[in-house]
């Protein structure tokens, strides 16, 4: 509706041009002044036309992008996780997740104030940006975590990448807010997990046991009572692992049970 009728003063605007042009006297001050009421109702209608799309696409934007640091947030970071999950997996490439913590970050806004846990927060983004690849993705968990998605990227050479960034961190003081002339220098913790399909059901799982949620542990049940477990088969060979291979490893039985399968298969 709002197009419309931009376009029909548009389309008014310019047969009260015409008209002005080729008239004189009484009728053309009243040609022009209308004019001059159509044009300025025109501009009106364009400028509150662009900054309403402008403040749709902010409102559309803003739960993607951290306000404080412009980087991705949680939200964002998981849907590009899956993306890469299923692109890891389709060409065998290893992806690793890196969870970045900064150090004592209670304890630095409640002695210094907020002004210098925000310089630390920006500290540890710009040199995170600075380090990481230009095909990595970077986002923004909490206040005090940041995480890091590596690709074609295997834990020994992410240990490398936590080293890097924890010097360059490190490395440069802060300016205090707090007017102490004592230099502030702040610290990261860095850990990574690299993705493996059997091990983790999904995105919000490997997420968690990378350490950038809550890990709410799982529920295990004593031997002998599987029909709880039953319900998941990756639940249920986790538990038979347990029952009978205490000090096996869940990867070693599915590499084993998919290997016996395949040669059932085959026979006859």
């Amino acid at each position: 509706m709002r197009r419309a009728a931009l376009a029909l003063a548009a389309i008014l605007l310019l047969a009260e041009l015409v008209v002005a042009v080729r008239y004189s006297g009484n009728i053309g001050i009243l040609m022009i002044v209308a004019t001059g009421g159509l044009g300025a109702f025109l501009y009106r209608g364009l400028t509150s036309l662009s900054s309403g799309s402008t403040s749709d696409d902010d409102v559309l934007r803003a739960p993607l992008v951290d306000a404080e640091t412009r980087l991705p947030t949680r939200q964002h970071l998981i849907d590009t996780l899956s993306r890469d999950i299923a692109r890891s997996q389709r060409y065998s490439h290893a992806l690793t997740l890196a969870i970045v913590r900064i150090n004592q970050f209670d304890e630095l806004k409640g002695s210094w104030g907020a002004g210098t846990a925000n310089q630390a927060v920006h500290h540890v983004a710009e040199t995170l940006r600075r380090v990481t690849r230009a095909s990595d993705f970077l986002a923004r968990l909490d206040e005090a975590r940041f995480a890091v998605i590596l690709l074609q990227c295997s834990g020994r050479q992410a240990a490398l990448f936590g080293d890097r960034l924890t010097l360059a961190v490190s490395n440069r003081p802060l300016k205090s807010t707090a007017k102490v002339k004592v230099p502030h220098y702040v610290g990261v913790e860095v850990s990574a997990l690299e993705y493996d399909v059997s091990r983790y059901r999904g995105p919000l799982e490997f997420l968690s046991l990378a350490g950038g949620d809550v890990v709410t542990e799982r529920p295990r049940s004593a031997p002998g009572h599987r029909a709880a477990m039953a319900a998941d088969p990756r639940n249920l060979r986790e538990q038979l692992v347990r029952d009978y291979y205490p000090n096996g490893e869940a990867k070693d039985f599915a590499d084993a049970y998919r290997e016996a399968r395949n040669r059932n298969r085959h026979v006859g």
